[in-house]
């Protein structure tokens, strides 16, 4: 499974990485945004996931809107220190929240969960395409 990582702090991101990439998923990480956005980032990933509070002009829920637009299918796990209540934003039914500190067990659990939505909705075309082809189980 492919993941983008949207994180603007070092050592949060490398422990998310090491997380990830231990559990054998594919991580592309970004600490801009805007770079993690741009068009020369062309695959798509199966799931973002992005800090809520980036440093940067955009925020998380930027990133996961600009995701949609870009990609529908794509579910976005937003990451934040503060609470779901406390960010002031909605959160979109195809994303996920989960508050800081995480444990690894928890954030694979989640990804696992937004990977099998992703294969239940994929369409013959996304099929043909190979986007469908979620086969890691995380955590598992």
């Amino acid at each position: 499974m492919k993941i983008m990582l949207v994180e603007d702090d070092e050592l949060v991101r490398a422990t998310l990485v090491d997380s990830l990439e231990d559990a054998g998923l594919h991580v592309a990480e970004f600490s801009d945004p805007e770079k993690a956005l741009s068009p020369e980032t062309a695959d798509p990933p199966d799931v973002v996931i992005t800090d809520v509070d980036l440093g940067s002009r955009l925020n998380g829920f930027d990133v996961a809107a600009a995701v949609h637009d870009r990609w529908p299918s794509v579910h976005v796990l937003l990451i934040s220190g503060l609470p779901a209540d406390h960010t002031g934003q909605r959160l979109d039914p195809r994303d996920r929240f989960l508050q800081k500190p995480l444990s690894s067990r928890r954030l694979l659990r989640t990804i696992d969960e937004l990977g099998r939505r992703l294969k239940a909705n994929c369409s013959p075309t996304m099929t043909h395409l190979g986007r469908c082809g979620v086969s890691h189980q995380a955590g598992r």
